[in-house]
């Protein structure tokens, strides 16, 4: 590889002498101010561009103010996000809307085998005759072998399998959700070498993710199963199919579960008073086709039905109370089991606060051991309470206290 003159300088023109009129100062003020607070926190141009959603030398170009480069308005609503600062502190609310200002200064580029640096030497004639001198250093490192830190590629991981990734996001609202959990853990730069990681063509293919444009802005999404794509699917009509084993049978019931106009979850149910439900998911839809004028339909379900089209419908979640059950007689019970308990405890309350009828539901959930395991899994799993307490309470009481909320989960399912 031909080794280039560590000394070279490249001259924006053959006199280095550069002048622009006639700038809108907000323009201006706006990028300068962006810009020093990104130094001040230590976000190279790199990563301001990954986080705008483009290519590692775009927010390079925007800072080349000879050549009419500023910060398109599309993205300025992102620029607080970037920086975690108020808006105030970088677009200017004093300055005149068409006041402009004069540039004159020089520019130098200098490569050798390890960077590629940018020099600016400019002054800001403002309106009244007063000026402001400037010195940018951009630096662009070359050859740095990118290296992916584990813990993050864990958590991105499991993010894909939590199908955080099943609707595209741009690389600053994955930054944010990861900022918003562990603070200044992980760097835009260690993000952005993750992901791309992740959407190589080599990564296991549960986890891997895909490019996208948005409006010029690059997203990452999973590259979804035809099953996964169904799911998705119901989350766009937000009516699910759920499916229900009965204490004392191994058959399944299938179900559907969905959100109403008035945002609240309920389970669907006949005119009767039933929970609707099906030996089978084919018969379930075959049932919602048909109606019959024996239930009321939600509002999405005729969207939903025809969407489905070629798409495998499955089920959402499993309610077992049999494995419930088991799994509290354990002498330490497992966070998956107390999961599954507050589901179908959630459940018990989502078809008791849907309709009066259903009432009995909600007095059974009230009962005092029922309470206590809902109220531990919440303060210590669901909300992270400061203050992390043991899981007390009455097993032989619970288990009685389980057994009349589920079967009056039952009473409502026999048709």
């Amino acid at each position: 590889m031909k080794r280039l003159d560590k000394n070279k300088t490249s001259p924006v023109s053959k006199t280095g002498n550069i002048n622009r009129q006639n700038i809108l100062r907000t323009d201006f003020e706006t990028l300068t101010n962006f810009y020093e607070i990104c130094k001040k926190k230590k976000i190279s141009e790199r990563e301001v561009s990954f986080l705008m959603g483009k290519t590692n030398k775009y927010f390079q170009g925007c800072l080349k103010l000879f050549f009419k480069s500023t910060i398109k308005p599309e993205f300025l609503t992102i620029l607080p996000a970037i920086t975690s600062k108020n808006i105030q502190e970088i677009i200017p609310n004093d300055i005149a809307p068409k006041e402009t200002i004069d540039i004159h200064g020089t520019y130098k580029q200098e490569k050798n085998e390890f960077s590629v640096s940018d020099y600016y030497k400019f002054t800001i004639t403002y309106q009244n005759g007063t000026t402001r001198n400037y010195r940018w250093k951009i630096e662009i490192r070359k050859g740095t072998r990118s290296k992916v830190n584990p813990e993050l590629f864990e958590i991105l991981k499991k993010l894909i399998s939590r199908h955080y990734f099943h609707k595209p996001k741009f690389a600053l609202n994955i930054y944010t959700t990861l900022y918003s959990r562990f603070k200044n853990a992980f760097s835009p730069l260690a993000l952005q070498i993750t992901l791309s990681k992740l959407t190589n063509k080599s990564t296991n293919p549960a986890f891997s993710l895909q490019e996208g444009i948005d409006n010029t802005r690059t997203t990452y999404s999973k590259i979804l199963t035809e099953s996964e794509k169904f799911l998705e699917h119901c989350q766009d009509y937000m009516i699910w199919i759920l499916s229900y084993v009965p204490l004392d049978s191994p058959s399944s019931k299938y179900f559907i579960w969905y959100e109403d106009t008035d945002e609240n979850d309920k389970l669907l149910t006949s005119l009767d008073g039933k929970v609707l439900h099906s030996p089978s998911i084919e018969e379930l839809l075959t049932l919602l086709k048909s109606n019959n004028s024996i239930f009321k339909a939600p509002v999405n379900l005729e969207a939903w039905l025809s969407g489905i089209k070629d798409l495998p419908p499955i089920k959402s979640v499993t309610y077992s109370p049999k494995e419930i059950i088991d799994g509290f007689k354990v002498e330490t019970v497992s966070v998956d089991t107390l999961a599954d308990f507050v589901d179908f405890y959630n459940l018990a309350g989502d078809l008791g606060y849907q309709d009066e009828r259903f009432d009995a539901l909600l007095e059974f959930r009230k009962i005092g051991e029922l309470t206590k395991v809902w109220d531990y899994f919440c303060n210590n799993h669901l909300f992270k309470a400061r203050g992390h307490k043991e899981l007390s309470f009455d097993w032989a009481k619970f288990i009685v206290d389980f057994k009349k909320l589920v079967g009056g989960v039952e009473a409502l399912m026999h048709r």
